[in-house]
């Protein structure tokens, strides 16, 4: 404490000095006032005058002493107001850059946590899709005996017909699944697919429910070309597209789902499909994540939010797109982009040139 004090001292003492010594230099008048004194008996008037010049003179070092030093106090003042400034100023960036920093740790740990639960949902996946696929195997391997062997009652053989063909469906996608998840595309080899083809096929999976749950399905599919995707990645993703718009119409009324194939009239460009619907929207909340894992509309533990998660993985893949509008008028619209196939004997060549076949 002594120590602190002796400092003190020391670092006040130097700023009484100029003071006193100013104050001080103010002595040299005193011989003018002597001078006044010794005068004022033989020229009095003299002397008074002498005597007031002094006086007045006296302090005038120590005016200008004053003048210089509050001149200093106020260019210290000055440079303390702007050292002030840029410490505020970089406060403020230190804070700017804490909050990013704790935004971009709060994002990775998100991203940490989800990779894990995806690390996960690609090992459960794996087993699942290992031990779906035989029975699937053998439940497709029965139906083309049954069709061999009853194959005199139509009725029947047209039946079974469907119900392989969905069966080799669902081995399709049971295969394409964890690619999907795993964000990388096979190595199969698949034939260029024709989108209206898709579209309407799953139209006619998904109708017998929308009859049930009295929503429209209002098809508006115009000429395009093939895509390179897979047939049944597409009918995959509007499948989904449409299951999910049969949820959210649910207990509307003049209910109704559009599906659309747009005209395909520009060289190269995408091929454009759109499944929309009058329902309510999906909320502003999370549409920047709608495409994320894990993210739905839909409270019940029934849904898990995978089902755009997916739909946007499969595209990928084949780089095709899928994103969300809001519909005019109100509703949802999902545009989905689709690669058109290279020019083959069964690609006419007018679809890119822009003109048609006679």
């Amino acid at each position: 404490m002594e120590k602190v004090q002796r400092e003190n001292g020391r670092a006040e003492s130097p700023r009484h000095w100029p003071n006193l010594a100013t104050w001080l230099s103010g002595a040299w008048a005193l011989p003018f006032l002597g001078l006044s004194w010794w005068l004022r008996g033989t020229y009095p008037i003299a002397a008074v005058a002498l005597a007031i010049a002094a006086a007045v003179a006296a302090p005038c070092l120590a005016i200008v002493y004053a003048r210089r030093e509050r001149r200093r106090v106020l260019a210290q003042a000055a440079d303390a107001e702007e050292s002030v400034a840029q410490l505020k100023l970089q406060l403020d960036t230190v804070r700017y850059r804490t909050s990013r920093l704790r935004e971009e740790l709060q994002a990775a740990d998100r991203q940490a946590r989800l990779s894990h639960q995806l690390t996960l949902l690609g090992q459960f996946t794996a087993g699942f899709m290992h031990e779906f696929n035989n029975p699937l195997a053998i439940v497709a391997g029965r139906i083309e005996v049954l069709l061999d062997e009853r194959k005199e009652d139509a009725a029947l053989c047209a039946d079974l017909e469907q119900m392989l063909k969905e069966a080799r469906y669902m081995g399709k996608i049971a295969s394409t699944l964890l690619q999907a998840l795993r964000r990388e595309r096979g190595g199969e080899v698949f034939e260029a697919s024709e989108p209206r083809k898709a579209l309407q096929e799953a139209l006619a999976a998904i109708r017998p429910g929308a009859i049930v749950e009295g929503i429209r399905l209002v098809e508006e599919i115009a000429e395009a070309p093939r895509v390179d995707v897979p047939e049944h990645v597409v009918g995959e993703v509007v499948r989904g597209l449409l299951n999910n718009a049969i949820q959210a119409l649910k207990g509307r009324e003049s209910a109704a789902v559009w599906v659309r194939l747009e005209p395909y009239r520009t060289a190269g460009a995408k091929v454009v499909a759109r499944i929309e619907d009058n329902g309510p929207g999906v909320s502003e909340s999370i549409r920047r994540h709608l495409f994320e894992p894990f993210v739905s509309q839909n409270t019940g533990r029934e849904r898990l939010g995978l089902g755009l998660f997916l739909a946007a993985s499969l595209l990928d893949m084949y780089d095709g797109r899928i994103r969300y509008e809001t519909r005019e008028g109100g509703g949802a619209s999902f545009v989905i982009e689709l690669p058109p196939a290279r020019f083959t004997r069964g690609q006419p060549y007018h679809w890119f040139a822009g003109g048609t076949t006679e």
